[in-house]
């Protein structure tokens, strides 16, 4: 079958003159060309998806022992933001920390030191920074009253903590510090009021709960590095000091979101931390994707642009100069099989696409991308549409209902030739997907079909 957008593009001019091919395929009139092509002008169309907003709460939460030998660092935020992108609405970020017992005991020249002797501190490496720049940011540090089970939680949980800040009065992040650590001093009457933190092992963790950290006031939200927080007990005796350092053991980040309006025109907004993502539908029985039932398929790639240049314009018309936000290192695609018994599991479809439920499959993506888009490469995106192709051609469902898509802040990884899908570390920042039109154009399948 020969429909109109296909001869519209090869009388307008629009071939490519050579593609890769993916894999062969036995199926009549739905097989991949191999190198060269089969059939001659092989032409390009994009399918353009029904697009809807989702929010699903990330998760925030994080315990070192429980974390998969492919995962790499993670984070936890503390502070508020008042993104100039409209829609973004203010972003306060509540950080937690629990910390691991030591396997030794607490040296004695602390134990046995005066109480007005004894020191402790929270120590802590910034990671991450969104909102206006400043050298400090004022903070509070809580105790946790129980203990919180923090692995894995989502961004709107929250755990009990004490009603009384135990950070002294003048505590701040101060930023200005060149190796990026940063001290949090504690009241003095801390070690003496928590004497489980002169115990060892499970008894220290069963006793001592973490803590909460805020910075109601500011005007960023800054991000600390999980693997490198401590807790440091210190004392100094005849100018020699000693120290004991409980390692971080458990982070969260509790996010809320206020004031939230529309986004601007012509876009829609996904928005890490709150959990603001988009879904994709794509319609096997409409233009174009009707009309490939005869044409074999060569190639296809799943696109999701975010518009990075229309963020920076939005900070040069508000006359933004001091403001600093990252751009996105990764983003997740999460794809929904339909219920039809029939349908192919996900690592049927392809081995590298990950089952993360009975329903939902991750795709793989290619980290180059990132930051302007997130793009599934030909390898993944071809099964999908080819199976899907055979299977509507034959009366059954596509392979895939939805498509999700939310920033993950985190690139896939490529292990031994198979792709890990690591959780994305936890960030308020927001991408601009456009909605619709030729420049720039909006998320999208591309296909490449040989006519026959």
């Amino acid at each position: 079958m020969r429909s109109s957008w296909l001869t519209a593009l090869l009388v307008g001019g629009g071939l490519i003159a050579s593609l890769a091919a993916c894999t062969d395929s036995s199926d009549v009139g739905l097989g991949v060309g191999s190198d060269p092509l089969q059939g001659d002008n092989p032409a390009t169309v994009d399918a353009v998806p029904d697009v809807g907003t989702t929010r699903v709460p990330p998760i925030t939460g994080d315990n070192v022992r429980n974390r998969p030998r492919s995962q790499s660092a993670w984070r936890f935020l503390v502070g508020s933001v008042d993104d100039p992108v409209s829609g973004t609405g203010l972003v306060e970020a509540e950080g937690y920390v629990d910390f691991a017992g030591r396997s030794n005991d607490v040296p004695s020249e602390i134990e046995n030191a005066s109480p007005d002797a004894r020191a402790a501190e929270l120590r802590l490496k910034t990671d991450y920074f969104h909102g206006h720049s400043t050298e400090s940011i004022d903070v509070e540090v809580y105790d946790l009253t129980e203990e919180a089970d923090m692995d894995s939680a989502r961004a709107t949980a929250s755990f009990n903590a004490d009603a009384s800040p135990v950070s002294v009065d003048t505590a701040q992040i101060n930023l200005s510090d060149s190796d990026s650590l940063v001290t949090i001093r504690l009241q003095e009457s801390w070690v003496n009021d928590h004497p489980e933190v002169f115990q060892t092992g499970e008894d220290f963790e069963s006793n001592f709960h973490g803590f909460k950290i805020t910075a109601p006031s500011s005007e960023a939200v800054v991000g600390f590095s999980s693997s490198d927080a401590t807790l440091r007990l210190r004392t100094v005796s005849s100018g020699e000091t000693t120290t004991a350092d409980y390692s971080g053991l458990q982070t969260f980040t509790h996010v809320e979101q206020r004031s939230a309006g529309d986004p601007p025109s012509g876009y829609r907004l996904m928005q890490d931390g709150v959990g603001t993502g988009l879904t994709m539908e794509w319609s096997f029985d409409e233009n174009p994707l009707d009309t490939l039932e005869s044409a074999p398929l060569n190639r296809a790639e799943i696109f999701v642009p975010n518009d990075t240049s229309a963020l920076d314009s939005l900070d040069s018309a508000e006359n933004i100069s001091n403001f600093e936000r990252p751009q996105p290192q990764g983003y997740r695609i999460i794809a929904t099989r339909a219920s039809s018994p029939d349908v192919p599991l996900c690592r049927e479809i392809q081995s590298t696409v990950f089952p993360i439920s009975d329903e939902d499959c991750t795709l793989p993506l290619d980290p180059t991308a990132a930051p302007t888009a997130a793009l599934v490469p030909d390898n993944i995106s071809f099964p999908i549409f080819q199976q899907s192709l055979q299977r509507v051609r034959s009366g059954q469902s596509p392979v895939f209902t939805t498509f999700r898509v939310h920033i993950a802040d985190r690139a896939n990884t490529s292990v031994n030739q198979a792709t890990t899908i690591q959780p994305g570390l936890p960030t308020t920042l927001p991408a601009l997907v456009p909605k619709g039109g030729t420049e720039p154009k909006p998320p999208r399948a591309t296909l490449t079909v040989t006519p026959l």
